[in-house]
């Protein structure tokens, strides 16, 4: 995944100043595009260290804010993350009008499973996810790692075939996952200033990753694409994602469904990647990692 670019809360409880790259990074702008919302880690990240309360909240915080921009998402979930104590905020998710995916049972890096281990994750999940599952059968790989060899991504690609899933990569890859981890743990210090810090570092966070994505795909590419962005369901996104698709807004992108935006094609070119990192789908189709 894309490098970190947030402090650590450590250098956050240390240093009231925001990172000085970052608060340039808030000011960045972009051409106006069209981009999916695909949220992964359903019902909510975190499960054992979140009350179904607070994991209900986060849901319907987050699907507030699509209502509000008129955004379908495709959220995917984590099978064995699916319980009695979660299952109401997962229900509110699909309730509000958005897609569920299959996100693997117990969301391992595909790099150190067998075939048949990645059936069976892939299966058990799709077995719970049938009440929420129609014509429209997603699936997104852990850490978006789709193997390590040509062979390893071939056998994913027949599997998912054979149980009926389409893969959903990414363009706009990010750490946002990094961002929540610090804020969640500023918060339960009960350093308020700490969590705002990270708050906007996030958020500056974002806006230069989404920078960096278009301009790769216009500089390598010869245009930009329509772009699907990775988030998590995850406190941070709860209490600050609608400030960035506010930021969207205000550059004059649209918000479309990722079926939508996987008929670009982009996600029909050839793969030229294989190997242990999570890429961006740009970054798979020119070979490798960019920076």
């Amino acid at each position: 995944m894309a490098g970190v670019l947030g402090f650590a809360l450590a250098s956050c409880v240390q240093n009231t100043a925001v990172n000085p790259e970052l608060v340039a990074a808030s000011d960045v702008t972009t051409a106006p595009s069209r981009v999916a919302i695909t949220i992964d880690d359903l019902p909510y990240v975190m499960p054992s260290r979140t009350s179904p309360e607070d994991g209900l909240r986060y849901t319907n915080q987050i699907t507030a804010v699509l209502r509000k921009h008129g955004i379908v998402a495709t959220g995917f979930a984590v099978g064995q993350q699916i319980n009695a104590r979660s299952l109401h905020a997962l229900q509110a998710f699909a309730d509000a009008g958005h897609t569920i995916g299959n996100h693997s049972w117990s969301h391992p890096d595909y790099g150190t499973l067998t075939r048949d281990a990645f059936f069976e994750e892939t299966r058990r999940t799709d077995e719970v996810l049938q009440q929420w599952i129609d014509e429209q059968r997603f699936y997104r790989f852990p850490f978006l790692r789709e193997g390590e060899t040509e062979a390893t991504k071939v056998a994913a690609t027949e599997i998912l075939s054979e149980l009926g899933y389409q893969n959903v990569p990414v363009t706009i890859d990010n750490d946002e996952w990094q961002f929540n981890a610090d804020y969640v743990a500023a918060l339960e210090d009960g350093n308020g200033e700490a969590a705002a810090i990270i708050a906007q570092n996030y958020l500056a966070h974002m806006k230069e990753r989404t920078a960096f994505f278009q301009n790769l795909a216009i500089e390598e590419l010869g245009s930009d694409v329509d772009h699907i962005l990775l988030i998590h369901l995850n406190l941070i996104n709860a209490d600050h994602f609608g400030t960035l698709l506010d930021w969207y807004d205000e550059q004059g992108w649209s918000f479309i469904p990722v079926e939508e935006a996987m008929m670009h094609p982009l996600f029909s070119r050839l793969d030229n990647y294989a190997g242990p990192q999570g890429l961006s789908q740009i970054e798979r189709v020119l070979g490798g990692k960019r920076e």
